[in-house]
């Protein structure tokens, strides 16, 4: 069982996510917004975020920025339905995130199976560095 941080600003989304993965056995919180999601993260361990990009308060991808920033560890899953950070250009947002340090990344819509494989995935590359797995 891992705990994993949602950040996105769909909750019918994020109600989707959150049942797919409690079924897995995961612990699951999240958060409707980049800046509520970075205070969550940072006031509490997790061994999995999966974060959107484009959202309101604060992007994705800052929010992945802090995130390596302080757990540099934690295992990080971009998801996005849009492929701009702006409407005035055109670059891919899942591309950036994976520079920033994302572990894995996925574009909407997806299916939920790919979304807890995502997360096995990323369990498995970083289980030896979380904090909660080597308890």
């Amino acid at each position: 069982m891992a705990r994993v941080l949602i950040i996105d600003d769909d909750e019918l989304f994020i109600k989707l996510m959150l049942h797919a993965l409690k079924q897995r056995g995961h612990e699951v919180e999240y958060a409707l917004d980049g800046l509520a999601g970075s205070r969550m993260f940072l006031a509490s361990e997790f061994d999995v975020v999966v974060c959107d990009i484009v959202m309101p308060e604060q992007e994705g991808v800052e929010t992945i920025k802090i995130m390596r920033r302080a757990r540099p560890n934690v295992g990080i899953i971009a998801i996005s339905g849009g492929l701009s950070l702006s409407h005035t250009t055109n670059i891919d947002v899942l591309h950036i995130a994976g520079q920033l340090g994302a572990n894995a990344t996925l574009r909407k819509p997806f299916q939920l199976s790919e979304l807890t494989a995502a997360v096995d995935a990323v369990l498995s590359k970083t289980s030896g560095n979380c904090a909660r797995a080597s308890a």
